[in-house]
């Protein structure tokens, strides 16, 4: 019967590890790439407005060339205040499941004064009319392909939208289960509650012990600053972020390492008293 028991007791510590990971990985989860607060913030930390305005400026500039403008009409037509408020837009589609579109009238109308500048008011015909205004959309659509990818704001949406509903379930889950089976600890353990509580020190320090592990594994296996997505101010965002969830994994390793140890050497402490009272 005690062997049964023994077992059993482990078992629930085996649970209840992975009760307590699924929770923590479900929190980190919800205030890290699935929160829009969390990756505007780090938008703004990493320059990326002012990253992806050189990088916008650099693509007009390829245009000039074939065009024959002169490259002074493609000074200031579009502004870093823009660029982060239509990225802010293009975060809200994705996290809100919203459908703005990028407004280019501002470009379109401080590029056309720019042409008319340089041109100096000469008369055009209708071809060259056109062939301006099929620039002036060119440039658009480049603006607005260089800052966004539209056609994947509906997707990413819909997978973050299920991907929230499996993490709430989780959390749920997570947290009756680590009740239930601290509850269940403490029951079997009803003669001698420091037993239990020694039993949920050692869940914890294992748990701290399975992060630091995991911090490790994937440093060795992942070349973070090496990631390169979409173009360099989006990697870097993303490096950012995969090295904040990295250190918050390692935190909270070593926040349950401490706190299970501590567990342990507290209840042997008392559990040693007991003993030595009794004796």
């Amino acid at each position: 019967m005690k062997v049964l028991i023994n077992i059993l007791k482990f078992i629930l510590s085996i649970i209840l590890v992975i009760a307590i990971s699924i929770l923590i990985f479900a929190n980190l989860a919800t205030s890290t790439i699935l929160s829009k607060e969390y990756v505007l913030n780090k938008f703004e930390e990493t320059g990326y407005y002012t990253k992806i305005k050189e990088q916008v400026q650099s693509n007009f500039e390829n245009y000039i060339g074939p065009s024959g403008f002169d490259e002074n009409v493609m000074e200031n037509i579009v502004s870093e205040e823009k660029i982060k408020n239509d990225t802010q837009t293009i975060i809200l589609n994705i996290y809100e499941g919203t459908n703005t579109k990028i407004d280019t009238e501002e470009i379109k109308n401080n590029l056309r004064k720019n042409i008319e500048n340089s041109l100096e008011n000469k008369k055009l015909n209708i071809t060259q009319q056109n062939a301006i205004n099929q620039f002036i959309e060119k440039i658009c659509s480049e603006y607005t392909q260089t800052i966004s990818h539209t056609q994947y704001e509906t997707s990413i949406y819909n997978a973050l939208n299920k991907i929230n509903k499996i993490i709430e379930i989780a959390k749920k889950i997570s947290i009756i289960a680590i009740v239930i089976l601290i509850v269940v600890i403490l029951i079997i353990n009803y003669k001698n509650i420091i037993k239990a509580i020694s039993q949920i020190g050692i869940s914890l320090t294992a748990n701290g012990v399975l992060y630091i592990i995991m911090k490790l594994f994937l440093n060795s296996k992942i070349s973070i600053e090496n990631i390169q997505i979409i173009n360099d101010a989006v990697s870097e965002i993303i490096r950012k972020m995969l090295m904040n969830i990295l250190d918050s994994i390692t935190n909270y390793g070593i926040i349950f390492l401490i706190f299970g140890i501590i567990l342990i050497i507290v209840s042997n402490v008392i559990s040693n008293r007991k003993y030595m009272d009794e004796k």
